[in-house]
Order: structure tokens, then C-alpha cells, then sequence
């Protein structure tokens, strides 16, 4: 009577041992599949982006504050300087794309604002 018993006993076990097998493999199986699940919409997404190619493209951003920065951007040949605050979007300036930089077109603007206020008799 007692050998029925210890089977009963071995097959329980390798049922417990089979049981958390599973399940640990279920464990590894979920956290691959995750990563692998986060790279393939990365990757799809940048194919969208491939192939829905816009005609604005972002040159540079100053952040100014918290909520307030400048752009430069390019659409259509022309580069413009634009203010983006919270509440609104500004055009500030233009300039043709030969331009060289970010920093020589702030130095542009610069001397020109600074010579429309000595022709106008104002002092920076």
C-alpha cells in the first residue's frame, strides 16, 4: 500500500517542478518580448517617418525659457526665424538658405536692429 502512495507523491512533484518551469519560462518568454516588440514599432515608425518626408525641416531651436524658444527653420529653399512661445507662433525673419549659421544670422539681425535704432536716434 505504501509504493501507490510515494507514486502519488513523485508524480505531484514533478507536477510542482514541471508547473514553475512553465512559468518561469513564461517569465523569460515576456520580458524578450517586450524589448523586442519596443524596437519593431521604433522601427516602423521610422519608416513612416522615411516615407512621409515633410518640406519643413527644424535647423535649430534656442530654448528662451520655460515655455519659450526660437526656431530656425527651412521650408522651400528659404530659411525663417520664427518665436514660439505657449499661446502663439511669430515670424521674426527671413533669410535665403546660403546662410552659413545659426549664430552669424543672430549676429545679422543684430547689427541690422542695432543701425535701425541709431537711424531712428534711439540708444541701445
Amino acid at each position: 500500500m505504501a509504493v501507490p502512495h510515494l507514486q502519488a507523491v513523485g508524480v505531484q512533484e514533478m507536477s510542482v517542478t514541471s508547473s514553475i518551469w512553465k512559468v518561469v519560462f513564461s517569465l523569460i518568454f515576456v520580458i524578450a518580448f517586450i524589448p523586442a516588440c519596443l524596437w519593431l514599432m521604433k522601427r516602423f515608425q521610422f519608416a513612416q517617418m522615411k516615407l512621409g518626408q515633410s518640406d519643413i525641416n527644424i535647423v535649430n531651436v534656442q530654448s528662451l525659457g520655460a515655455k519659450e524658444k526660437l526656431m530656425l527653420i527651412e521650408v522651400e529653399g528659404e530659411r525663417l526665424l520664427i518665436g514660439v512661445t505657449s499661446h502663439s507662433i511669430s515670424h521674426l525673419r527671413s533669410f535665403p538658405i546660403k546662410a552659413n549659421s545659426f549664430a552669424s544670422m543672430m549676429e545679422q539681425v543684430d547689427r541690422e536692429s542695432s543701425r535701425d535704432n541709431k537711424s531712428n536716434g534711439d540708444t541701445v
